[in-house]
């Protein structure tokens, strides 16, 4: 599915190629001005900033000039990165950034023949000099409406970034492939003069050892300027420059200082560089919406929204007439809307059972797909293809859900002697994200001190001889996350003078001891340790060994996204004008305080039947946030006295699944932990809540569509017997 050809223009840069044409990928513009600085209110419309490392604009594919075919979503590289601690259990480097990039164009294509929910690529072929998925480096002029590439101030030859790894040794520069830095520079010039200068987006400490002069962005477009507005002597610059209004306002200005005018340099604030550096190019359909605006516009929101009432998110108003224009010219949406008996309401219920249906069976794909979960599921990585209304089905009858964010979800990094582990996002998005990626992101490697207690000799490797740490971590401040059996935990020595010969060793908790708040009893992995340092441990035994540091990397798996996905359905359900997920999150944390306090003899009760009435309707705030009205989103439609046919039944055991999925207490969860999953068949739980999401899809289609939907009221008693005597036979055995 593809989005509407709009009824008005879409204003839009060319990018690939950037010369446009037919089929060519455009940048949206935002109406922002333009300015120096990275920052997402610059004259492109920003969907969203990935990680630390990516950041997402929209663009359009257009056939003609005006026309747009589709609306995508084009994934650069950032022109700078955060400083930040660092967790994983590898470094990032220029080279690793890019990698993960060219990774997920490869991984959309592979999923593509497997799976119907990732992205559409739309990655275009190379043109004019351009290699297919990648952007030269790139800055926009706001008076011209076209992106170019910055020549050399000098020569006149475009501007590339540095990645020769002699040169930057010479210039005793970062090296591209080795660190986060990165140079731009002239490669004719800087060979035949030493003191050719490089230039950065920000300058900073990596360049002060530099025996090569490195200039700032700033820097560069004033040189650029003055190249503009010289004599003669620039002419080759001028006659080569790739922008022709910049040429015109670069003649103008001379003209203005020779007539002896004090007018501003022409080039303040007249560039802004869209990939200073360049970079890997990600070009997929965006959709239609996202899931809190799809979930918002099922519940009866309109699509442009009404005086005093909260905008589009990501900044998307201005295009609503764009994206929507058959909502806007009042095509059916509901078979039921308007309903006097309520029946908008089921089906309201049901097409947002079904969007969940579909983003469960997406994770399930990818997870199959890759052997790993996700790990980023929240809104802004869940997109829904529209289909235009035809003669048949109404508009929010034929929908399909994309799964996006492949490049910061799950990774999987060497942690040495272990294998490979899974990492978590840069990034969690919270209240999605759960505890255990929070955790993660919250513990830095953490210092503590080792008793060892025995020293066995492990399985040779070769000529080496291994051996097996047993031993004892203490933490003062508590070992933290508290590890399970199946997490790693990577211990790594600082003292040089106990001379191991290895810096790190992988552990496990030892399954025969008990858990200890500020201890942790450890067996270490087969390490390769001289003869000498063998020896010397062993003579350590008994003894504390200082300088030591540890990190915990849990197991992540199915569990982890089972909690994004139960916070996703209660999104779809009970979000609204009047709340929001924060607010969501909150009535969870309530609802798991009282399933805490009722303890495992009455937990039972909670999952079938009247038992739920204690938790979900006499707690006045729980009632308030769970009521079945607020599958609506306007106020007006959650009046006490509007017609609303969904059972409550169906209505409890919807919102019982999102509480199980969203919370972990022993007796009722889904998941109690993290690591409640099948080693053997770690997709088990996920099959089963989409086992459970589909039963639910039937029974609402049946209340719609059957003969019975009459009769909504024999319905429900007829499900709530069902639904009591599978309590009661779960309660017996």
């Amino acid at each position: 599915m593809s989005s509407a050809p709009p009824e008005g223009p879409v204003e839009s840069v060319p990018v690939l190629p950037l010369s446009g044409g037919l089929f060519s990928v455009q940048l949206v513009l935002s109406g922002g001005a333009v300015g120096a600085g990275d920052a997402p209110g610059g004259p492109f419309l920003a969907l969203s900033e990935e990680d630390e490392h990516t950041r997402v604009f929209l663009g359009a594919v257009k056939g003609d000039a005006e026309s747009v075919v589709d609306f995508c979503a084009v994934k650069l590289v950032k022109n700078s990165f955060p400083v930040a601690a660092i967790l994983d259990a590898a470094p990032q480097t220029n080279a690793s950034v890019e990698e993960r990039l060219r990774t997920e164009t490869e991984r959309v294509r592979a999923l593509a023949a497997a799976a119907r929910f990732v992205p559409r690529l739309l990655q275009p072929g190379s043109a004019q000099g351009q290699s297919a998925g990648s952007l030269p480096p790139l800055l926009y002029c706001g008076s011209g409406r076209r992106l170019f590439t910055p020549p050399c101030p000098r020569c006149g030859q475009p501007l590339a970034a540095c990645r020769d790894g002699a040169v930057l040794l010479r210039a005793k520069l970062p090296l591209w492939e080795s660190s986060l830095e990165r140079f731009l520079y002239c490669a004719k010039c800087v060979e035949e003069d030493a003191d050719t200068p490089f230039y950065v987006f920000e300058p900073g400490e990596a360049t002060a050892k530099a025996e090569a002069p490195v200039l700032s962005a700033a820097k560069l477009y004033q040189k650029l300027g003055e190249a503009l507005a010289g004599g003669a002597e620039t002419e080759h610059v001028r006659a080569s420059f790739p922008c022709p209004d910049c040429v015109e306002a670069g003649a103008r200005f001379a003209e203005s200082v020779a007539s002896g005018g004090r007018t501003a340099p022409f080039w303040e604030g007249r560039w802004w560089p869209l990939a200073f550096y360049g970079s890997p190019c990600v070009v997929t359909g965006y959709g239609d919406v996202g899931l809190e605006e799809f979930a918002d516009l099922l519940g009866g929101r309109p699509p442009v929204p009404a005086v005093g009432e909260k905008p589009l998110p990501g900044g998307l108003g201005t295009l609503a007439r764009v994206r929507y224009p058959d909502l806007a010219a009042e095509a059916p949406r509901l078979f039921f809307e308007g309903s006097g008996a309520g029946l908008d309401a089921v089906e309201i219920f049901g097409l947002k059972l079904a969007a969940f249906g579909q983003v469960t069976q997406a994770v399930l794909s990818y997870y199959r797909a890759l052997g790993r979960p996700h790990l980023d599921l929240h809104p802004r990585h869940l997109m829904f293809d529209l289909s235009r209304p035809g003669d048949s089905l109404p508009l929010f009858w034929s929908f399909q859900a994309r799964l996006h964010g492949l490049s910061s979800a799950a990774r999987v990094e060497s942690l040495p002697g272990a294998g490979n582990v899974v990492l978590p996002p840069r990034n969690p998005s919270v209240p999605y994200a759960p505890p255990e990626v929070l955790e993660f992101h919250l513990t830095p490697p953490r210092p503590a001190q080792i008793v060892l207690s025995d020293i066995e000799e492990g399985p040779a490797r070769g000529s080496e001889k291994t051996w097996r740490l047993h031993g004892k971590l203490t933490d003062p401040y508590g070992v933290y996350p508290s590890p399970r059996d199946n997490d790693w935990i990577s211990v790594t020595f600082d003292n040089e003078a106990l001379g191991l010969g290895v810096s790190s060793v992988p552990c496990r908790r030892d399954p025969r001891a008990r858990p200890d708040v500020q201890e942790l009893q450890f067996i270490s992995e087969p390490a390769p340790l001289d003869p000498a340092a063998a020896v010397r441990l062993k003579k350590a035994i008994g003894a504390r060994i200082p300088g030591v540091r540890y990190k915990v990397y849990a197991a992540f798996s199915a569990p982890s996204d089972l909690y994004s996905l139960g916070m996703i359905l209660l999104r779809l359900l009970v979000g609204n004008d009047a709340q929001d997920i924060r607010g969501i999150a909150s009535s969870v944390d309530r609802v798991v305080k009282k399933l805490s306090a009722a303890g495992q003899s009455t937990l039972v009760g909670y999952l079938g039947g009247p038992g739920v009435a204690p938790l979900l309707e006499k707690d006045p705030e729980i009632y308030a946030v769970f009521k079945k009205s607020n599958v609506f989103y306007l106020e007006i439609d959650r009046r006490h006295d509007r017609p609303n046919a969904i059972p409550d039944v169906l209505w409890k055991r919807a919102l019982l699944l999102a509480l199980r999925l969203s919370t972990r207490v022993a007796g009722f969860s889904l998941c109690e932990h993290a690591a409640d999953f099948d080693d053997a068949h770690p997709t088990a739980k996920l099959e089963q809540v989409a086992s459970e999401v589909d039963l639910l899809q039937r029974e609402v289609r049946t209340l719609l569509f059957g003969r019975q939907a009459a009769n909504v009221e024999i319905q429900q008693v007829l499900s709530e017997l069902l639904l009591e005597k599978a309590s009661s036979e779960r309660t017996s055995r």
